[in-house]
């Protein structure tokens, strides 16, 4: 059975998904929860992607959690809606999966927004508008926001942006660290593509353990636990595949051939 909720796609090393619900803006479902988890899940697993885009249909990358989802919580019914899944499970499938590139193509309001922190690489298109709108909605950060937010953009600019709930435009989100860069909404996923071909051309094991070590070592003051990390994450780097390849395509003086075709 395919997919509801979600287009895919495959470009080279890079896979694609494509938050499918346009209609509604894109909002966040139990199932476009599921879908999304289970195809990173299996290209994670597949030798042929390395790297992998998620992006919206339409005009919108995703307008947050759908409303019928809060509608149902504040009635107390079960509602017929499938669970979303713990907010962790997406945080760890992240934080261990091969990497992942955002290309915000438009509106990401709320859980539209926050989904991407964990992310690599944040793209956002000109028209872009981005707004953690919790306290809004009566409500409080959630996706670890609260966490990964101050670490992007400064302890400042995390607390304004939280505290008012307003829209912030693309290039004042490119300015303040939360997105890398700022393309036409017509070049944005091509140039979201080529980053993430670029990043694919590297060795998967090594790509997987470098995003852990970051995630690990980022706020621990105990330098030198990451040195002993990193010690040991170079130790069976080195005695890689990879690493032989890469010094005899320097010897060589070409490019190295991490994935042979």
């Amino acid at each position: 059975m395919g997919n509801e909720q979600i287009l895919t796609e495959e470009r080279g090393r890079v896979g694609i998904i494509t938050l499918n619900r346009p209609e509604k803006l894109n909002a966040m479902t139990g199932t476009t929860h599921r879908e999304l988890r289970e195809q990173i899940q299996a290209w994670n697993g597949e030798d042929g992607i390395g790297a992998v885009v998620i992006t919206g249909a339409g005009r919108a990358f995703c307008a947050g959690a759908d409303v019928g989802r809060f509608e149902e919580g504040v009635a107390g019914s079960a509602g017929t809606e499938e669970p979303r899944p713990p907010e962790s499970e997406w945080i760890e499938l992240i934080k261990g999966s091969k990497p992942v590139v955002c290309a915000i193509n438009g509106i990401a309001v709320g859980e539209g927004i926050t989904m991407t922190l964990p992310c690599d690489v944040r793209m956002a298109a000109q028209e872009a508008r981005v707004s953690f709108r919790f306290i809004r909605m009566g409500l409080t950060p959630e996706f670890g926001s609260s966490h990964y937010l101050a670490q992007l953009v400064g302890l400042g600019h995390a607390m304004e942006l939280m505290l008012t709930g307003r829209m912030v435009e693309a290039e004042e989100a490119h300015r303040i660290g939360l997105v890398n860069h700022v393309y036409s909404g017509e070049r944005l996923l091509d140039e979201a593509v080529a980053l993430a071909q670029e990043i694919a051309e590297n060795p998967d094991w090594h790509l997987r353990r470098i995003k852990r070590l970051i995630h690990e070592s980022y706020l621990n003051r105990d330098t030198a636990e990451v040195l002993s990390w990193e010690d040991e994450a170079n130790a069976e780097a080195m005695a890689g595949e990879a690493h032989r390849e890469a010094l005899e395509a320097f010897r060589e003086k070409r490019r190295p051939r991490f994935h042979v075709l």
